[in-house]
């Protein structure tokens, strides 16, 4: 079964290009979300069918990254690997304690993108 992915992110053509890259190497996308409410109603509608959020730090209307991966961590158990502009030591620091899958630095390349899912054994 290949893995199933939720996308956080607020820049529109991003969250596509992420969406096009990820279905081409055979992942599953369960949807888009560009701020923590959208992220939280989408996980609690997807409940057990999320396997990782790909998530940015800086979220549409004023909300963050880091909160929305511990509330997906807490209540879902769902890991997040941050794709952000935004990873400095702090935000690495806030975001370590959620065991996420890791940090990929915008602009990203595919294969940042692609070897970091690769670390979940349930990878396409």
């Amino acid at each position: 079964m290949p893995l199933r992915i939720m996308i956080v992110e607020d820049e529109m053509l991003l969250a596509m290009d992420l969406e096009d890259m990820l279905l081409d190497a055979g992942y599953d996308v369960v949807g888009q979300a560009s701020y923590m409410q959208q992220a939280i109603a989408l996980a609690e509608q997807k409940s057990g069918e999320i396997d990782v959020a790909i998530m940015d730090v800086n979220l549409a209307r004023g909300t963050n990254g880091v909160e929305t991966a511990a509330a997906l961590r807490e209540r879902w158990n769902i890991p997040s690997l941050f794709v952000s502009g935004n990873l400095d030591e702090r935000t690495r620091e806030a975001a370590l304690p959620l065991r996420p899958l890791g940090f990929v630095g915008k602009p990203y390349s595919e294969r940042e993108v692609l070897g970091s899912l690769g670390q979940l054994a349930i990878g396409p």
